[in-house]
């Protein structure tokens, strides 16, 4: 594949230590660690490159504030504008710190059929499998049966979709479709930083009008793809094992349990 560019944010001790140990599985499964390229945005330059020196990785580390919650999540797409001119690779993927990587997936992608150039991730909790696979999953699963119908009836479609029209995450109750999670996330250049500021922008919108989105950057990142096309990936780049619906997937990103 193309050159790939891996952006994570880290701040706080326990934070870095998550980001060190996804740097870790990053190179037990990459065929091509040495090649990537990895950007962090954290409060503790000397600890990630003294970190970067010891593992023998090309780290490109910038200084950002330790905000408090939800402003650590939520200026994410503020944060990595600020540095989009560093930005070179063809590929730009963002990967919250808390992951781990258990299998190679860079040969799985293929950015020549993203549709607009984006790639995001069904959001593991909300994905359902399709046809007879769905029946069956049903089947075994009377409770999420029954749950889902509700949440359907609800709101419309399976996700924690930002209802309150103030918000420009709002997303129509007819465009609740496919709900993405906010951990993993990547496009072409150009068109993944179009995304970032498309996204910051209604963030700092939001805030000049008091409002916090209900699930921060991630409802924001739905709103984006309720207006514009995009190829959604699996949950096995976001993968939680205690989920039972996602038994039938590979795994290669796990979010971890915290």
């Amino acid at each position: 594949m193309t050159s790939l560019g891996v952006i994570s944010i880290a701040t706080g001790e326990k934070y870095r230590e998550y980001w060190f140990e996804l740097i870790q599985s990053f190179k037990a499964t990459s065929r091509n660690f040495a090649g990537i390229n990895f950007y962090l945005l954290t409060d503790d330059l000397d600890s990630a490159n003294k970190f970067a020196s010891r593992i023998g990785m090309q780290l490109i580390a910038f200084e950002i504030p330790s905000y408090g919650w939800p402003e650590a999540t939520l200026l994410r797409y503020k944060e990595i504008l600020k540095q989009e001119d560093c930005f070179k690779e063809d590929i730009l993927m963002y990967l919250d710190a808390d992951m781990l990587v258990c299998h190679e997936f860079e040969s799985t992608l293929h950015p020549e059929f993203w549709k607009s150039g984006i790639a995001l991730v069904a959001h593991p909790g909300y994905w359902r499998p399709s046809g007879f696979e769905l029946l069956r999953y049903y089947l075994k699963n009377p409770f999420f049966l029954a749950s889902d119908a509700v949440h359907f009836a609800r709101t419309g479609g399976l996700g924690t979709w930002e209802m309150r029209r103030q918000s420009r995450a709002f997303v129509a109750r007819r465009a609740r479709k496919t709900y993405v999670c906010g951990g993993t996330w990547m496009g072409k250049r150009n068109q993944f930083l179009k995304m970032v500021r498309s996204c910051s922008e209604n963030v700092e919108e939001d805030l000049r009008s008091g409002l916090v989105a209900k699930w921060h950057d991630e409802s924001h990142l739905n709103k984006w793809l309720s207006d514009n096309d995009a190829t959604v990936l699996s949950p096995g780049y976001c993968f939680d094992p205690t989920y039972k619906n996602l038994k039938s997937l590979p795994e290669f990103i796990r979010a971890v349990r915290k």
